[in-house]
């Protein structure tokens, strides 16, 4: 009886925590089949964190994380990039015109293929020390990485970056693993060369990035968390809001990080990212996270009540989807 109860458990555990067709008026089904109009930036949506964004002469990306591999690999084994898997998104995705990829954190899902498609592409990997660690580990020269000086812009053709620092989701616990930073250990000190752990992959510190095309503003934020007062004196048009575990966290969080991000922001249109359960392929539909440990729906239920009040619009993407953003 125990045992059919555990069964039971765990097959519900391992299951979406949404259904994307309850959603389906929210996403664009865009692919970027056409030009990019002159003026304008479109996004493209890789999964998880990775953003790709282009003005049709520079191209910049956040994260770059292609090769998902699976829970049972990532949790019982030891897990690396796969350079062909990169290459096909690379391709499928035109990444073309890659001058710069920004990591917001060094956890694995964030950083782990950066350096090879900044190998591939010939862009520069901006990050922590804890990122260019693991860019040392696969082999990018010092002169391919630039060290984050947050508050400090960077002019990278029509785009400036701004480097804010942030928090990281709170910490939680799946399949006796946390994901909780070591006080003792905070970054990776040392060249990290895969395969590895996937708890090899230490956060290093959580940013986010303030990014302006011509007059128009974008912040993308990948972590469900905030800091305090730090974008009192910020407006974005468009912001990319990480979402993962927000109905997970106590009512008070969840009202304050809304406070914190889009009632602060005021952003024209609000794009929910790290929704997606990034154990499986990106070749695939993407599909939300997983009831293990994720609520998909209890998340954005939260976030499309408040944002209907307050008129602000709500797009989202699937894997490879793009759309013009002003």
């Amino acid at each position: 009886m125990y045992l059919l109860i555990f069964l039971f458990s765990s097959s519900c555990a391992f299951r979406s925590s949404g259904d994307l067709h309850l959603y389906d008026s929210y996403f664009p089904h865009e692919t970027g089949l056409i030009p990019i109009p002159k003026g304008k930036v479109r996004a493209t949506f890789l999964g998880t964190a990775s953003i790709l964004l282009d003005d049709g002469e520079t191209q910049i990306l956040t994260d770059g994380f292609f090769t998902r591999p699976s829970l049972w690999k990532t949790a019982f084994s030891k897990i690396e990039s796969d350079p062909v898997t990169i290459q096909s998104v690379i391709e499928k995705a035109k990444i073309d015109h890659l001058k710069a990829i920004f990591v917001c954190h060094s956890h694995y899902d964030h950083v782990m293929d950066s350096p090879f498609v900044a190998k591939q592409t010939k862009a520069k990997l901006y990050g922590s020390s804890s990122t260019l660690n693991v860019g040392l580990g696969a082999g990018l020269s010092n002169e391919q990485m630039v060290l984050f000086q947050p508050g400090t812009p960077i002019v990278i053709g029509k785009f400036t970056i701004t480097v804010l620092e942030s928090k990281h989701t709170p910490p939680f616990r799946i399949l006796g693993k946390t994901n909780a930073t070591d006080p003792n250990h905070p970054n990776i000190d040392s060249p990290l060369a895969g395969p590895v752990k996937a708890t090899d992959y230490i956060e290093g510190g959580t940013f986010d990035f303030l990014i302006q095309h011509g007059k128009n503003k974008i912040l993308i934020k990948s972590s469900t968390n905030f800091v305090e007062g730090a974008f009192d004196k910020i407006h974005a048009d468009v912001l990319f809001l990480g979402i993962a575990q927000l109905s997970l966290q106590p009512i008070l969080f969840q009202e304050q990080f809304y406070k914190e991000t889009i009632q602060t922001l005021k952003p024209k249109l609000l794009i929910p990212i790290h929704w997606d359960n990034f154990f499986k392929p990106l070749s695939v539909p993407l599909e939300p996270n997983l009831k293990l440990g994720d609520d998909f729906d209890g998340n954005l239920k939260f976030i499309l009540k408040r944002t209907s009040e307050e008129k602000i619009q709500v797009q989202l993407l699937q894997g490879f989807e793009t759309i013009d953003l002003f």
